[in-house]
């Protein structure tokens, strides 16, 4: 079992891909393996080269020139008044491979984290299993260890989701301080970025958190063509649900806040339904149909 565990953190890494299945590559088009080989670079701890490889004659040339110029100018005691000059080191790519680095890093540790919860419930459950329960001489002794051993085992899964949604922010708040814009234009980034959110919106739901998780996974969905990926849309839906019978429960809010986020939950449920089933289905004549029932009630006297 733990070879298998092992197995799976070297796919997480490789492909980014967490909990998601591969689907085979569509006749006419380019295998896959292509583009994990690519990816394969950015667990390198890497985002783009930062050599002189791909320099132009003129650019190493400046180089040189401004290597020159720092040697002759070397004040260990300067300090700048004004930082905005300063601050332009935070767009090199030395600056966005190390902050890329620690992000890559701060993945790992959360997924790690989660990983190594499941391998210990895992282990749990089996030795509890194959315990003798010689002591137990009434049905609701089973029952009530049953329930301790739930409880037990829900508070394991708690704490490494928090745990992990904690490194998961980190990872995030890492590639947020890279202001290059080319450089988070970088497949690699957008990778990890989309690979990031995926696991603190899923750690981050796990823990009932649901209002914190509407902005990460609308941030989600402008990566690229993450729009396209239906559980996206079903985790926002539960969301904006959450928050629509909270203020229906409470009286928190107007009866115009309660019908927007109504309108945003029967948007992203319909969105979602298209995603996976088409909208010729009968999947998603349903839907159409309870979410106008949705909102005739909605507007009801």
């Amino acid at each position: 079992m733990k070879i298998f565990n092992r197995l799976v953190i070297l796919l997480v890494l490789i492909n980014f891909g967490i909990l998601y299945a591969q689907d085979p590559a569509p006749a006419g088009q380019p295998d896959k393996a292509a583009a994990n080989s690519e990816e394969e670079v950015t667990i390198k701890g890497e985002l783009v080269p930062d050599d002189d490889a791909n320099l132009s004659d003129e650019e190493k040339a400046r180089k040189k020139e401004i290597i020159k110029q720092e040697a002759m100018w070397k004040n260990p005691d300067f300090a700048g008044y004004n930082k905005a000059f300063e601050d332009l080191h935070k767009l090199s790519k030395a600056f966005a491979n190390n902050k890329y680095r620690l992000a890559l890093s701060a993945y790992q540790s959360g997924m790690n984290t989660i990983l190594k919860m499941r391998e210990n419930i895992e282990q749990y459950r089996k030795e509890q299993s194959e315990k003798k329960r010689l002591d137990e001489k009434w049905y609701w002794q089973k029952i009530d260890r049953k329930a301790n051993e739930e409880r037990y085992i829900q508070r394991e899964k708690m704490a490494a989701k928090l745990a992990a949604v904690t490194y998961f922010t980190k990872a995030i708040n890492h590639l947020d301080e890279i202001k290059n814009p080319d450089l988070r234009e970088e497949k690699a980034y957008k990778t990890l970025l989309s690979s990031v959110y995926r696991a603190w919106i899923m750690a981050e739901y796990d823990t009932q958190n649901y209002p914190q998780c509407i902005p990460i996974i609308e941030l989600y969905l402008e990566l690229d063509l993450n729009e396209k990926e239906y559980p996206a849309h079903k985790y926002l839906a539960s969301c904006y649900s959450f928050e629509e019978n909270t203020l229906k429960k409470y009286k928190a809010g107007s009866d115009d806040q309660v019908q927007k986020l109504k309108n945003k939950k029967n948007v992203h449920l319909l969105r979602a339904t298209e995603l996976k089933y088409g909208k010729g289905s009968v999947e998603y004549k349903h839907i159409v149909d309870m979410v106008n029932r949705d909102e005739v009630i909605s507007v009801t006297p």
